[in-house]
């Protein structure tokens, strides 16, 4: 008996490596597009390996795919595809965070803290410090919830609505995602509509105020004042963040249903 090596011919390669290219295409994409992992902290090292990880587990439930060449024109529209729908399902979810920055921009604004500002280690950029403190307050919120849990869920479940390689990025999946970024806009007002009125009531008492009388320093006055009305409508309206965030949380999850019936099927 002579022992010889397993031998793999093309044919096999090719097949092992088009039945999860594809899916880790997709689940990258999503991981690298989507709030806490994709965040700058989290090496790409680990966000890929998690990646492979879940392609790799996930490939055994995949529907049998017709053999192509990942190095091959079809192969990279393919890809691309799969690339554009990940980043887009992440998309729709790192839009909630969006919303609550931009509702810390709009009262810390009001509030005379648009000068205060972090460096967001998210997305690198600066940031008012409302904004940074409700960011993580919605991160926090997120975990509480298992939201990265139920990403992970649904970009799994999402290959059976969706399998990958049968269907094709629409005009209409575009569309869907351009209206989100419309309720993106709505939410952050909703979450800073109230503060923004409060403060807005303070700036036209100061105003009177400094109409009736001009010597009054209304800088060492109004904005002392300002910032403490500010921070007592944010603790008042703290406890109203939640509710508004598990709301956008699931808008978020079922406009990402409505993008996966949104594809246009191709003919294998």
């Amino acid at each position: 008996m002579t022992g010889q090596g397993m031998v793999f011919s093309d044919v096999q390669i090719a097949t092992w490596l088009s039945a999860w290219w594809l899916p880790f295409a997709r689940i990258a994409a999503a991981m690298m597009a989507a709030p806490l992992f994709g965040h700058r902290l989290i090496p790409p090292q680990v966000r890929l390996a998690v990646a492979l990880s879940l392609s790799t587990l996930l490939v055994p439930w995949q529907p049998a795919l017709p053999d192509f060449n990942p190095l091959s024109l079809q192969g990279v529209l393919m890809t691309a595809n799969e690339l554009v729908l990940g980043v887009c399902l992440g998309f729709l979810l790192q839009l909630v965070f969006e919303a609550v920055l931009f509702a810390g921009q709009f009262v810390a604004t009001g509030m005379g803290l648009g000068f205060a500002t972090l460096v967001d280690q998210q997305q690198g950029i600066s940031v008012a410090v409302v904004g940074q403190f409700l960011m993580l307050m919605t991160m926090l919120l997120f975990l509480a919830m298992n939201g990265h849990l139920a990403f992970i869920r649904f970009i799994a479940d999402s290959f059976q609505a969706w399998p990958a390689g049968t269907a094709t990025i629409s005009p209409d999946s575009m569309q869907l995602v351009l209206k989100a970024i419309g309720s993106m806009l709505r939410g952050a007002l909703g979450i800073a509509l109230p503060a923004v009125i409060a403060l807005l009531v303070v700036q036209i008492a100061m105003g009177v105020v400094s109409r009736a009388s001009p010597t009054l320093n209304l800088f060492a006055v109004g904005f002392p004042v300002t910032l403490m009305l500010g921070l007592i409508v944010m603790e008042r309206t703290l406890p109203a963040l939640r509710p508004q965030v598990e709301r956008m949380f699931g808008d978020a999850f079922e406009t990402m249903s409505q993008l996966l019936e949104t594809g246009r099927h191709v003919s294998q």
